[in-house]
């Protein structure tokens, strides 16, 4: 299905559609709304700010034109900065919509970029994404609710002399229909259009999030991401996770001999495993950290939208840790 149609029919039917609420019980046989959220889960994020470091990454990379050679590197670090905020338009206990917007900056720096174009090119070059997402639950008089989340976002080697901003546009949409079996269970089934994968992909989605006991819980959007949490007290939380993580940035300003190609894309795709503690500090300040192992599933160079088609390079990475640490700032849940 073309993924505009696709948007278009999603937002038409609005009324069949799912995300999780920041509210806690559902009210159901009385004539109240769902409520989709269960007790006990990690605190929402208002703002947050995170950066992230990968160091010591034995790369290597493959030419598919036969004008360059077949190269092995080492990328020095790759470092991320990520801000998120996150802002409520309506609450009421018949309709919840918020809306967010995110800035993430992405750089590569290699041991010796001059031994191949596509590392000459990379090289401190601010791979940039900057968009806005929206959120829309909609509960039923009943156990079931309806989610939409949507996000729109610029990603590439962009700068504020660009014109052609339309070609770094990516979206996705996850439409969703949950069931709230009781405080400590729900689950949902939907589809997503999203790059997770470094590629445009339509796929169908299968949530759950489940409290085992007052300290233990797991919660999953299959086949994106699998959650445990440990909850310490309400200002500790242990959180482990296995995730599909991915982009794919539209380049632009890269030099010769790689600026004879017109229709550049960076595709990345990761599964990562990680370990991570959420620790309140004062008031609504929270600190996070995190470490973890980044295994590298695609990152090519192609002149196509297309992650197989047209390859320029096929890179591939060996496993390496990452470190993260964030602060963010968490509101109190509206009543």
């Amino acid at each position: 299905m073309n993924p505009l149609k696709f948007i278009f029919f999603a937002i038409i039917l609005l009324a069949y559609i799912p995300l999780r609420a920041q509210l806690d019980t559902c009210l159901t046989g009385d004539g109240e709304y769902c409520v989709p959220s269960l007790k006990g889960v990690p605190v929402g994020k208002g703002f947050s700010i995170e950066y992230q470091r990968i160091p010591n990454i034995a790369i290597t990379t493959s030419d598919k034109t036969g004008q360059f050679e077949d190269t092995k590197n080492t990328i020095k670090s790759i470092t991320s900065i990520e801000a998120r905020l996150k802002i409520p338009v309506i609450h009421r206990p018949y309709l919840t919509i918020l809306t967010g917007l995110k800035y993430t900056i992405e750089e590569y720096h290699f041991e010796n970029s001059i031994s191949n174009p596509l590392y000459q090119n990379l090289e401190d070059k601010g791979l940039k994404s900057v968009g806005a997402n929206l959120t829309i639950i909609k509960p039923s008089k009943s156990k079931h609710f309806w989610i939409l989340n949507a996000s729109a976002d610029f990603n590439g080697d962009f700068d504020n002399k660009t014109s052609i901003l339309n070609k770094y546009l990516k979206f996705s949409i996850s439409p969703a229909l949950g069931w709230k079996v009781n405080d400590h269970f729900s689950y949902a089934f939907g589809i997503s259009y999203n790059y997770r994968f470094g590629k445009p992909l339509l796929l169908p989605v299968v949530a759950f999030n489940k409290n085992f006991n007052e300290r233990w819980g797991v919660e999953a959007v299959l086949p994106v991401y699998i959650r445990s949490r440990y909850k310490y007290n309400d200002g500790l939380f242990w959180l482990n996770t296995i995730e599909i993580d991915g982009a794919s940035y539209r380049l632009n300003q890269f030099t010769a001999p790689l600026s004879e190609y017109t229709d550049l894309y960076l595709h990345r795709s990761n599964v990562q495993l990680t370990s991570k503690l959420e620790k309140r500090i004062v008031g609504w300040l929270w600190i996070a950290t995190e470490v973890g192992l980044r295994e590298n599933l695609v990152l090519n160079l192609s002149n196509s939208n297309q992650i197989r088609k047209n390859v320029i390079f096929d890179t591939t990475m060996k496993p390496a840790a990452l470190f993260n640490i964030s602060l963010f700032l968490s509101p109190p849940k509206i009543p």
